[in-house]
């Protein structure tokens, strides 16, 4: 399939989708069609781009074959895919004037957020190269280029180059060189900088953080202690078990922060970020 597909582009012949596609996906996400129907319709419909009905309006979306958030949301939407967290990264992306996506894969929430707020300036890390070039056709996708500046980096606690893992599941991604959590995957050298000197550089002055980096939010954080001291961005970010939440904890303590388990029923104030078993994302805020 892919060689038949580029034999056709060199030929000049434009790509043909099946009519069904587009209204089974708009059906799908809003729930008119089970999800369970992919079963019998063909894979390959969830590869090319689509439209994503989120809350704030349409946006396009080109998934790639290792892209499972996109391959998820073209057969169920929004509604199932970290249902408790969406409505709190939307909340606050409504109200940010600068959002520093630090992981951000193939840019799911740097496309939301710039849907849900038209003045949202964004700067978007991703440090594995197929990874960040899906993302940066996501930006093109939505004609968003102007508003949100990419790095193919890993923001990290000191600048350079370092060992990264490159995981099978492009969602799993870590600075840890033995695979997060068990993963599978090769070794790969990236470039790294601290969140410190990008946002010196870029003269920003974020007002809200998304940490999803597989074991390493504390590194991040280790990178930005003049951010943390300046701006004190709220921050969603991800706790697995066995992740260094203590140290987690003790940085942004530092600064003032408070801690929110987001559950489905809601924000639960927590003492310190002890990862929950069923429960992975925290707001982490200084409350005014």
């Amino acid at each position: 399939m892919p060689r038949l597909r580029r034999m056709a582009a060199a030929c000049g012949v434009a790509r043909v989708l099946h009519p069904l596609r587009g209204p089974v996906t708009w059906a799908t996400q809003h729930g008119i069609l089970p999800g369970h129907i992919r079963a019998i319709l063909p894979e390959r419909w969830m590869l090319e781009p689509f439209t994503i009905y989120g809350p704030d309006g349409p946006c396009r979306w080109v998934p790639t074959e290792f892209d499972s958030v996109g391959h998820r949301i073209f057969w169920s939407g929004l509604r199932g895919w970290e249902a408790e967290t969406l409505p709190v990264m939307l909340q606050h992306l409504r109200a940010a004037r600068c959002f520093v996506d630090v992981g951000a894969n193939c840019g799911i929430y740097t496309v939301l957020g710039c849907r849900a707020n038209p003045a949202l300036q964004v700067l978007a890390a991703e440090p594995v190269a197929s990874v960040f070039a899906a993302l940066v056709r996501n930006v093109a996708e939505n004609r968003i280029g102007h508003r949100v500046t990419t790095l193919n980096i890993a923001l990290g606690a000191t600048s350079g180059r370092v060992g990264f893992h490159e995981a099978e599941d492009a969602t799993m991604g870590s600075l840890a060189v033995e695979g997060y959590l068990g993963r599978k995957g090769r070794v790969i050298e990236v470039s790294s900088r601290t969140l410190d000197e990008v946002v010196r550089d870029g003269r920003l002055s974020p007002d809200f953080l998304k940490i999803d980096v597989e074991g390493f939010t504390h590194a991040v954080l280790q990178g930005a202690a003049a951010v943390l001291h300046r701006f004190h961005p709220r921050m969603v970010l991800e706790a697995n078990p066995g992740d260094p939440a203590e140290a987690v904890t003790e940085i942004l303590a530092r600064h003032g922060y408070r801690f929110r388990l987001i559950r489905r029923r809601g924000l639960e104030i927590r003492p310190a970020i002890v990862p929950d078993r069923e429960f992975r994302n925290w707001l982490c805020a200084v409350d005014s």
